[in-house]
């Protein structure tokens, strides 16, 4: 009897942390929220989620360690403890990991990231394989091996659930479709409608150009306040258009947007991003803020869904998937040593190849 009463850590964890399929199909929204779940008046993106939420019913253990475990690296700090809790709510009914033993982990990783190294507090930047990486290799050096090892393991599980797109050969149980659709050619064009139909000419620059930069080159929200009228080269091969991160590249332009940004970069004002100025911390719900606050009623275009749009249709171009029928296969697990031997195209192809002017 006393064995049936000591109940380990690692079993259970459903029953303890309850029901989180409301995150089913929401994992860039609810990552972009980590933080702010208990924020007054959230965003209708965000109430919705919530909503689905507030039906199920965690364990009254889970919820009051989550409650009132106080942890020493955050305590200080609301904004950074409330981003601790929400990942580990998140993220830990699939994990084989109790509040009580994840928390301080995590805690402790976010403290080390934004304290003592300036990392930005979101989703996409803390829970990325190469920072966790970096975390593990370099700090707690005076820990031992396993100890270190344990961390990764569990930052690493609450990466997979957060952002599932970082391990593409492991896809996390947070949602079966860790990819988001890609938008059909009848949806574009509503799109180009509703973007034409904002009622103020700064909105509709935007609407515009949130459909340039994602269905036409695949821009990320988070890259788009560094792009400048300079950052954008018009000449007779199309449009090139630079991004400048900490991994710079050249992105040519789909042929069939470019009208759109030879108009935009004529009647945007000087000196400052095409976007226009903001002020934001967190960039990476650029679009989708801007998209709920939008006019016009029925579906808004959201981010990551256009910029699969730009991705499945260069795949559809290339004849990838043809590539796996020929050769038998559904997938690739060694794809990327494959890629090490094939060669990037010359500037020019390049430009031509995602300009949409040649052929595969």
């Amino acid at each position: 009897m006393q064995e049936k009463n000591n109940v380990h850590d690692f079993v259970h964890r459903v029953t303890r942390w309850g029901d989180t399929s409301w995150a089913a199909d929401n994992c860039a929204t609810i990552a972009r929220y980590v933080g702010s779940f208990n924020m007054p008046n959230p965003p209708r993106e965000l109430q919705r989620i919530l909503a689905a939420r507030a039906k199920t019913a965690p364990d009254a253990g889970a919820l009051t360690v989550m409650a009132t475990k106080k942890l020493r690296a955050t305590a200080d700090f609301p904004e950074m403890d409330a981003f601790v809790r929400d990942a580990i709510a998140v993220a830990a009914p699939h994990t084989a990991y109790t509040a009580k033993i994840a928390m301080p982990y995590v805690a402790r990783y976010v403290a080390w990231a934004v304290r003592e190294n300036g990392w930005p507090m979101t989703v996409e930047f803390l829970f990325t394989v190469r920072a966790i990486n970096r975390y593990t290799t370099t700090a707690n050096l005076d820990l031992t091996e396993g100890t270190r090892a344990n961390y990764r393991a569990v930052l690493m599980r609450i990466s997979e659930v957060l952002l599932p797109d970082e391990h593409p050969d492991k896809p996390s149980s947070l949602t079966n479709r860790t990819t988001a659709a890609p938008y059909t050619r009848e949806e574009l064009d509503g799109f180009r409608v509703w973007a034409t139909s904002q009622l103020t000419a700064e909105k509709r620059d935007r609407a515009m150009l949130m459909l340039v930069f994602c269905a036409g080159a695949g821009i990320r929200a988070n890259e788009v306040r560094r792009i400048h009228a300079e950052h954008v080269t018009v000449d007779e091969r199309g449009i090139l258009i630079h991004i400048a991160t900490d991994a710079p590249r050249d992105v040519p332009l789909l042929s069939e947007w470019e009208e759109w940004m030879v108009a935009l970069l004529r009647r945007r004002p000087e000196g400052e991003p095409l976007w226009g100025q903001t002020h934001r911390k967190d960039e990476s719900n650029l679009y989708s803020s801007f998209t709920e606050n939008s006019y016009g009623a029925g579906d808004r275009p959201r981010g990551d869904r256009l910029r699969a749009t730009w991705l499945a249709h260069h795949l559809y171009a290339r004849g990838i998937k043809d590539i796996f029928r020929a050769a038998g296969v559904t997938k690739m697990q060694h794809l990327h040593r494959l890629l090490e031997f094939v060669d990037l195209r010359d500037d020019d192809g390049y430009r031509d190849l995602f300009r949409g002017e040649e052929q595969a």
